[in-house]
């Protein structure tokens, strides 16, 4: 980008990742849904259960790349590490005890037994770190994410500092080499693990999976290529990328997904449109532009998306056990079962929001920042180059920035 170019204006809020938000959520409640439901236990050549597993898959990364760029986009070069922790804490980890606690409760009621060494970790949110599936998908399965959120959360403070020391003129190239590293990620675990024992019926071992889809350290990748995003937008003459660049990728990424080997479906082949997607969405919001993930109903839905991923789990595998124990019920009676299992996590969802995660986060997730005439701008943190901070956008006027 030539180095006289004004940069782009932040935009207060970034209602179409909000929307986009619900978007992703929801393709993870049907993919999770379908396994549930229609799902017969055979991995091998079972085309449609592949593509709601990839489905469920690249919406978590597309989760970790829009975190790390509504972080980043949002933050301010003033705050603390300690304030961001502890706004960060109060958004994700009420949530993540409350539906821990029911998770205990409907397993106990299930005729279920819970181990120390499943619930302990999972509480503590530390459960991605140990390469053992009961463990890192213990409980409430999907909060496995959440351990991987946490750490990048500690690491935010430090990343942005880096990711500030980039040279405008690199940004895109940065952006481009983290791309490649995750699409490189399944090579080197193919190269640093056995691929025997078979991890169920997929043509890889339990220790290539882990460290490609699950291991914190890989996915964080994923959050810094967010942040880098972010910046690299920040700093652009102009938002380039456009819906119709992310859905035509979105279109050739899953069937393309299918076709190549197995470690490289779940993460990275999805990665760029995943990254076009998020751009598009920012890019939407900088120009103004109308879009339906960003009207009234997108957004109210992709504020209540974080408690409808934390409790679609519970609700998929307690309710419909009522329905149909044995998996016996025709076509008709699993879409009507859809249907309703979709309301009642929804309805769910907005009790947890409601109850739980706004509340909380008001009354102790607000930014403490020092007072506007406490210094001189100059004294505030800028970006290294003289120039604003990255975003004069609080974190607090962005939306949600939660990436889950």
């Amino acid at each position: 980008m030539a180095p006289h170019a004004s940069p782009l204006p932040a935009a207060a809020r970034l209602p179409s990742l909000t929307g986009l938000r619900f978007v992703a959520a929801f393709a993870v409640f049907a993919s999770h849904t379908y396994l549930a439901l229609w799902f017969d236990g055979t991995w091998e050549n079972n085309t449609p259960a592949m593509v709601a597993l990839i489905t469920a898959r690249s919406g978590v990364g597309f989760f970790f790349i829009l975190s790390g760029f509504v972080l980043a986009w949002s933050a301010r070069a003033e705050d603390t590490a300690v304030s961001f922790w502890r706004r960060r804490a109060v958004k994700i980890y009420p949530t993540h005890v409350v539906t821990w606690l029911a998770a205990l409760v409907l397993i106990h009621q299930a005729g279920g037994q819970v181990r120390g060494g499943q619930a302990v970790p999972n509480l503590l949110l530390v459960q991605a770190w140990v390469p053992v599936e009961d463990v890192y998908d213990s409980i409430n399965g999907v909060s496995w994410s959440l351990s991987c959120e946490a750490f990048f959360y500690l690491c935010f403070p430090l990343l942005f500092h880096l990711v500030r020391r980039i040279p405008r003129a690199r940004l895109w190239s940065w952006a481009a080499g983290t791309l490649a590293t995750v699409v490189l990620l399944p090579l080197l675990a193919t190269t640093a693990f056995a691929s025997e024992p078979h991890f169920f019926d997929f043509p890889v071992s339990l220790h290539q999976y882990w460290f490609v889809y699950a291991f914190p350290l890989t996915r964080l990748l994923e959050f810094v290529l967010g942040m880098v995003l972010a910046r690299a937008l920040l700093e652009s003459a102009r938002a380039a990328v456009r819906f119709r660049h992310a859905v035509p990728a979105l279109a050739v990424g899953y069937p393309l997904a299918v076709q190549v080997p197995f470690l490289y479906a779940i993460t990275a082949v999805l990665v760029l449109p995943m990254s076009l997607l998020v751009l598009a969405g920012a890019g939407a919001d900088i120009r103004g532009s109308r879009s339906w993930v960003r009207s009234r109903p997108m957004v109210w839905l992709g504020n209540v998306s974080f408690a409808l991923y934390m409790v679609h789990m519970l609700v998929l595998e307690n309710v419909y056990r009522l329905i149909d124990e044995d998996h016996t019920a025709s076509t008709p009676v699993r879409a009507g079962s859809t249907v309703l299992l979709f309301a009642l996590s929804l309805l769910a969802a907005w009790a947890v929001h409601t109850l739980v995660e706004r509340p909380l986060t008001r009354r102790w997730g607000a930014a403490r920042l020092p007072e506007p005439d406490a210094a001189p701008p100059e004294e505030q943190g800028g970006r290294g180059d003289g120039r604003a901070p990255l975003s004069r956008a609080g974190e607090a006027r962005s939306g949600p920035p939660d990436g889950m």
